[in-house]
Formats: C-alpha cells, structure tokens, sequence
C-alpha cells in the first residue's frame, strides 16, 4: 500500500543512502499516492548537497514509481535523479527542475488513447534550470513557465504554454490552449497542429511560427526527429510511434514557435553546432 508522504520520503531517503554516499546509483522501485507531495526533492537536495549541481550524472539514481502522485513530483531535481511514474501526477511536476529526467507515463493495459488524455497536471516544469520531463499524455495550463533550460516533450497543452520562458525546449504533440508563447524572449518550441488551429491560439504579439521545412531547416528536421526517437524510447508512446513512422507527412503539421526577436538563423546555427 502506499504511504503517507513524509513516510515515503523517508523510506526512499533510508533506501537510497548508500548509493547517494557511495556515487553507486541504482534502481529503486515504490508505490506512490496523491497524498505523497514533493517526492524526490529530499533525495535532490541530498544529492547535490553531496554532489553539487551535477549529481550523480554519470551514475544516477532511478525511482520508478507506480501510482497517482501528489503535487510536485520532481520538484527541483537533480542531476542524477531519474523518476519514472507509471501513473498520473497532478500540480507542479518538475517546478525549479535543475537537471536529470522525469518520466509520466500511462500504465500498460490502459482502456483510453493516453494522447488525448489528462497524466499531469498544471503549472509543471515551472522555473525549471535544466533536466527533461517526457509526459505520454496531455498537461494542464501554464506548462513550462518560466522555462529556461529544460527540455520537454508533452502530448497536448491547456492554455499560457511556454508563458514568460527564457530558454530551454518544448515539444507539443497536440492540441494547445490559448495565449501561446506570452511573454517568450528565449528557447523555441515545436507544436503538433493537426487540427490547423494553431494560428489563433499563439500569442501574435511575441512570437512567430514557421513551418519547418525540407529546405534550410535540416537540423530542425533532425532534432525534432530525435526528439520523437527520446520520447518512444522513455515513454513507449503509441501516438509517437505513429507520428515517427509517418515522419515526412507529420513535418508539415509541425510549426517551430519562437520569440520575434530571435533569429531564425541564429536558432539554426546553435541546433547546427549542437549537433
């Protein structure tokens, strides 16, 4: 059964204090309840307590977690820590994440397209530095506020997505909600639009959008390609699959969100030197 959230963020501490010690890493397996709040951040703060801003990157430890999480899961992750819930999250997932790797995804044997459905809540990877979340299912409002580092790819968005963020990657595979892009100075998104209602949903005062290409966009092309071959790879999202199966037809319902005053260019040189 689960348990109560200071329990579990005891046992987890008590579970992992060796290989946080010993730079070890490891595999740690726990039920998870919607009573249990800001799991994970106990274990980041140790790790960089003990290990700096990095953590334990090279050798990181890995909850899998199993059930419905309370608010904040991953809250300021990080480097090293690794969290993979088969489940759903509400509120604040990831908020302040510094580094490392979240995970949310649906259950196996699950009766409903995970696409088209809720698995996190609102206001997920706000202030996050650094780290990537992968959501194999829709967020609420306001994800990636304040973004200005990490990289994430979620299966649709509720309304303010991307709102006041500053750098960092966000990978849209579906429906949005309004007022895209408020506030945006930095870091660029791609968005899904199948349903060709994008143009009246992002925020026409700062931000463009322009259709990625075949032509002169070809490291847009591949980093977005590597971007769907991630999100399979952590999440085993049917939807992705598709998506990547029939890539070149896909493309052209991308659109690459930007703040007005970056430089298409200069976005694709830095994806260039990158790569």
């Amino acid at each position: 059964m689960p348990v109560a959230s200071s329990e579990l963020a005891m046992q987890i501490a008590e579970a992992t204090r060796k290989a946080v010690e010993n730079s070890t890493g490891g595999i740690f397996h726990f039920a998870i309840a919607n009573t249990d709040r800001t799991i994970g951040a106990r274990l980041s703060g140790e790790i960089a307590r003990r290990h700096g801003d990095s953590g334990m990157a090279a050798s990181p430890i890995e909850l899998r977690l199993t059930g419905s999480a309370g608010q904040s899961l991953g809250a300021w992750n990080a480097g090293g820590l690794n969290i993979v819930l088969d489940g759903e999250a509400n509120d604040g997932v990831g908020k302040g994440m510094a580094g490392g790797r979240i995970v949310v995804r649906t259950p196996h044997g699950a009766g409903y397209a995970p696409h088209d459905a809720v698995i996190v809540g609102n206001t997920c990877l706000y202030g996050a530095t650094g780290g990537e979340m992968y959501a194999a299912g829709r967020a609420g409002e306001r994800f990636g506020v304040r973004n200005s580092g990490a990289l994430a790819v979620v299966e649709g968005v509720g309304d303010h997505c991307c709102e006041y963020m500053t750098g960092g990657v966000i990978v849209v595979l579906g429906r949005t909600g309004v007022n895209f892009g408020a506030g945006m100075t930095g870091g660029f998104a791609y968005v899904l639009d199948v349903e060709r209602e994008f143009v009246d949903r992002y925020n026409h005062e700062l931000v463009d959008i322009h259709r990625i290409s075949l032509e002169g966009m070809e490291n847009h092309l591949q980093h977005l390609r590597a971007l769907l071959r991630n999100h399979i790879e952590h999440t085993s999202s049917v939807w992705a699959g598709r998506l990547l199966a029939d890539f070149r037809d896909a493309l052209h319902k991308f659109w690459l969100v930007k703040p007005k005053a970056a430089s298409l260019e200069a976005l694709t040189e830095e994806l260039r030197r990158a790569a």
